[in-house]
């Protein structure tokens, strides 16, 4: 009877050795070996995003590109608008005997033209002849920064739009400045005036006809402080 049971244990065993047999074998063919090889389709799948990957940073790169352009042109424009600017405001400090023709109102300009006329008439003919040739200089100096700005604010008109907003108010600027300005107004008349107008091209004379002559408020001055 003992050996019966004996028996009957390894029968019950032997088929618990045999499935934990099989359980293995089946868990080392389902996990691959290591450094084994990528699959044809894997390769495939990573060649073929590669491509749009790398369209894709081309595009960025486009972007950061054309971003920094713009930057730098709106900073080369305020660079040169106010770096005009400031030689204006060198000029009024070297010159003070000038400061009439930077007076951007009528009001301004009548009161700095009558304090010069008090220091000139107190100098000699040949002073005040070469005051005349100074400010005759001077404004054409200011006529030809008007002229600067003008053609900066055409050029960007046709590119990027905060560059020509900008551009364009400072034109705007020296539009308000100049038709105010009654001893500028006349140096510029190319016809009973000064006629500097003439040195600068056709089509700012005709610009600066219709933005600063047409409704200008002011009258041509053509004395100003240095005549008796």
């Amino acid at each position: 009877m003992l050996q019966s049971l004996q028996q009957g244990k390894e029968r019950k065993e032997k088929p618990t050795k045999r499935v934990a047999h099989l359980r293995v074998s089946h868990l080392k063919r389902a996990i691959p070996k290591s450094g084994a090889k990528l699959s044809k389709t894997s390769i495939f799948s990573i060649a073929s995003i590669l491509p749009i990957v790398a369209l894709g940073l081309s595009v960025f790169s486009l972007y950061v590109s054309q971003s920094a352009q713009k930057d730098v042109a709106r900073i080369d424009v305020v660079k040169t608008e106010y770096g005009l600017f400031d030689q204006m405001a060198s000029l009024q400090l070297q010159y003070p005997l000038m400061s009439h023709l930077f007076a951007v109102t009528i009001g301004q300009y009548n009161s700095a033209r009558d304090q010069v006329r008090g220091v000139a008439l107190a100098k000699s003919d040949p002073e005040r002849l070469s005051f005349l040739l100074q400010e005759r200089a001077l404004a054409h100096f200011i006529f030809t920064i008007y002229e600067e700005t003008y053609y900066l604010w055409r050029q960007a008109a046709s590119g990027e739009r905060v560059r020509a907003e900008l551009a364009r108010d400072d034109l705007m600027f020296f539009n308000d400045f100049l038709s105010n300005n009654p001893r500028l107004l006349w140096y510029w008349d190319t016809t009973n005036g000064g006629k500097l107008g003439m040195a600068f091209a056709g089509d700012l004379q005709a610009y600066y006809k219709e933005n600063v002559v047409k409704g200008s408020p002011a009258d041509r001055d053509p004395n100003g402080p240095f005549h008796p």
